[in-house]
């Protein structure tokens, strides 16, 4: 490995300053403690002769108030693509403009994404992965096209039998972890944070971890307490919960104010005694029949058979985005009865694990509230009404979002009142934390305030392998990084086990797959692995034709 030295021969180019530090991890990332003694001096070939360099890639970084290790982690990571020979900057800017340009208009060359809990992986994966959304906005932002891919995600879909998605799946990671279209940095956990001298019980479910339904409607407060106080580092931007663009802090708020027709328990199994149905059935191989139960919306009309159909059919005739994979495997809904409806799939895509992927999801909506509307996904919804535990209280948009206890709720919350605060500063959130100002740290960072404050008698910290894991995604539509063998060597250069030790306090794992071991009998550990070590990632660029010049920088081949 290079020492500090020879791997500062090349001023480091960023937009705003790195981190302090930075280059001290530089140095020893993807050493050991034997190779960081190794003063030889490795690197690249110098060619005599050069093609074009390789263009310089723009890596989108948050700013670092927002979150303080992703941002070290980047500004970290760009530096080893330097060491690598890939001329890399850095941009930080506000998180909504970095959504956008990642998520929304794909324009950018690296990303470090939080791909957070997800239900299913090939749920998620079909939608990030799959070669028919790589149009702006449908959710490919790689940019990646694998047949292959395809129609393993594909089969995985409609195939009814378990084993058999089993083995499907386990084909897709090792293609994915073969292509490398995301590079799996860090395995993060769910994390409860909170002070328990306020609220005590938290149980977490697969999809939504410690901010889930099951979890909030298994709190237990302590002391008397009533009111639950969250926070989220920036505002929310709508109360419709068709139109947002599935970031969490919208998720983890209409999770709790809609109910779905199932759901599930901290086992990962439908659990009736807390959904909307109270019996199903899979009457055929394309049809899903449920039983609901008598209840009522925030707005005391009657929740019916018809409101449970009509959600179902005007989500999939309206084309609501936000729903576009679950929308291909619903034909139509029907009630049979007042107490019965029944889900259609299409005959030709009927879906396997239909409860899971989709009963779990499609919020019941009011059909005397949206039956009017003909765009659901860019309606203006000033008061939401759902039917879920929680009801819609107040918005003071830019400040906080209050709910409070829907007491007709099949499944009751114990707390009277959930605000959520927006604090962007963590040493706030922490500071109110301790007094117990705010009840739980809801987004989970991993960073400084953490480790010096989880020691406190009021601070439990509760940890469980989760769903969510940061990726290093390169933008496909790149010039160079169209190139496995790229992706490969940056993905070599990510010092990860660094990251994990000195940026995130040795909480999470380092990563090595896209399916987390959270998903179970679907993950397999049977998948192409890549060393930490920029030589071994110049050896890969050097093996397949790029050459360097005295700065250390790639080039194409001469032609």
């Amino acid at each position: 490995m290079r020492q500090e030295a020879e791997t500062n021969r090349r001023e480091f180019l960023t937009k705003a300053s790195a981190t302090a530090g930075v280059l001290g991890l530089t140095a020893a990332a993807g050493c050991t403690d034997d190779e960081a003694d190794d003063t030889d001096d490795t690197g690249a070939d110098v060619a005599d002769e050069l093609g074009e360099q390789l263009p310089t890639y723009e890596f989108l970084n948050n700013a670092e108030s927002y979150n303080p290790p992703r941002h070290d982690a980047i500004n970290l990571m760009a530096n080893q693509f330097n060491e690598l020979g890939l001329d890399t900057d850095v941009e930080v800017l506000e998180w909504g403009t970095l959504f956008n340009r990642v998520d929304v208009e794909y324009d950018y060359d690296f990303s470090l994404w939080h791909t957070f809990f997800t239900i299913d992986p090939v749920l998620e994966l079909s939608s990030t992965m799959h070669s028919e959304n790589t149009d702006p906005g449908e959710g490919n932002f790689a940019g990646y096209e694998n047949p292959d891919a395809d129609e393993l995600m594909d089969q995985y879909l409609v195939e009814p039998d378990e084993e058999r998605r089993i083995e499907l799946v386990h084909d897709l990671q090792r293609t994915l972890m073969d292509d490398l279209p995301q590079m799996p940095v860090i395995d993060m956990p769910f994390l409860a944070v909170f002070n328990n001298e306020v609220v005590d019980n938290w149980e977490p479910d697969l999809p939504l971890g410690y901010n889930s339904y099951w979890t909030m409607i298994n709190l237990e407060m302590q002391n008397g307490e009533d009111t639950l106080v969250g926070y989220w580092p920036e505002a929310l931007d709508t109360m419709n919960p068709l139109g947002h663009n599935d970031e969490n802090k919208h998720t983890y708020n209409f999770d709790i104010m809609y109910d779905s027709v199932v759901r599930l328990d901290n086992e990962g199994e439908i659990n009736t005694d807390v959904s909307l149905a109270t019996d199903f059935e899979r009457v055929d191989e394309a049809t899903m029949e449920y039983t609901i139960r008598d209840h009522t919306f925030h707005d005391g009309e009657d929740l019916t058979v018809e409101d449970v159909a009509f959600s179902y059919n005007y989500i999939t005739e309206n084309e609501v985005p936000l729903y576009s994979v679950q929308a291909n495997f619903i034909e139509e809904a029907e009630v049979v009865d007042d107490e019965t409806v029944r889900i259609h799939m299409p005959e030709d895509n009927p879906l396997g694990p239909f409860n899971l992927l989709v009963g779990t999801q499609i919020p019941i909506l009011p059909e005397h509230r949206w039956a009017d509307r003909d765009e659901p996904s860019e309606a203006s919804v000033d008061e939401p009404v759902g039917s879920g535990p929680l009801q819609f209280d107040y918005w003071d948009r830019g400040a906080e979002l209050g709910l409070s206890r829907f007491d007709d709720h099949f499944a009751p919350v114990d707390f009277e009142q959930r605000i959520w605060r927006i604090i962007p500063e963590a040493s706030t959130v922490w500071e109110n934390l301790r007094e117990g100002d705010l009840s739980y740290e809801t987004f989970g960072r991993i960073d400084r305030q953490l480790d010096e404050n989880q020691d406190l008698d009021q601070i439990t910290v509760l940890a469980d392998p989760a769903t969510s894991f940061w990726h290093c995604t390169p933008n496909q539509r790149t010039e160079g990084l169209d190139d496995p063998e790229v992706r490969k060597a940056a993905f070599n250069a990510i010092p990860r086990t660094a990251i994990v030790d000195q940026i995130l306090f040795g909480v999470p794992d380092t990563g090595f797959n896209v399916v987390s071991s959270a998903f179970g009998p679907l993950h397999t550990e049977d998948v192409t692995e890549y060393e930490e070590d920029i030589e071994v990632g110049i050896q890969r660029l050097q093996d397949a034709g790029y050459v360097f010049d005295e700065e250390g920088m790639a080039h194409h081949p001469p032609e």
